[in-house]
């Protein structure tokens, strides 16, 4: 059931982002980390990710991309960043930003071992981040019913996520 509901779900992201695109989103980045509880379990989280701009009807993924995750003693490491839709709404100020709200999707390695995809979603909603939240589902691409982790949204319990303008080392540009 729950793949199915992903699957709408990213029909959703997809729609949205070409919504997006057609409503010429300005680029930007997040960064940050923190620990979400699932039960007793605590899942931990680093990262920098760059939001999917349009040049000319063409997307491009700027870079760097880094998300690493970690919970009872596995990890897994973002490979590529095949999407990051970047929503506007709230206002994450101070500092001010473009959007709130990263919904992203890739692939990359469980414990080492490439052939495993996420889906997640990471929100600013201003400071200290004790509003934040994160959502994370990551599976064997071979095997979609092979969940190895699912975290429902959850607020941060430890940490800020911080959405930004595009600067930074990062080329938000072809």
């Amino acid at each position: 059931m729950k793949k199915h509901v992903w699957k709408i779900s990213l029909l959703a992201i997809l729609a949205l982002g070409l919504i997006g695109i057609l409503w010429a989103h300005q680029p930007g980045r997040m960064t940050g980390g923190g620990s979400v509880f699932v039960g007793d379990m605590r899942v931990t989280h680093g990262f920098e990710l760059y939001c999917t701009v349009d040049v000319d009807g063409t997307t491009f993924q700027p870079g760097p991309n880094n998300l690493e995750i970690n919970w009872n003693g596995n990890r897994f490491h973002l490979e590529n960043l095949e999407a990051g839709l970047c929503t506007a709404g709230v206002d994450p100020a101070p500092p001010k930003a473009p959007f709130y709200k990263f919904d992203g999707w890739g692939t990359g390695k469980y414990n080492g071992v490439s052939g495993f995809r996420i889906r997640f979603t990471l929100t600013d909603k201003g400071e200290p981040g004790v509003n934040d939240t994160a959502m994370f589902d990551i599976w064997e691409d071979a095997n979609p019913s092979n969940d190895v982790l699912y975290v429902p949204e959850n607020v941060l319990t430890f940490g800020n996520q911080q959405a930004h303008f595009c600067t930074g080392n990062g080329n938000c540009t072809p």
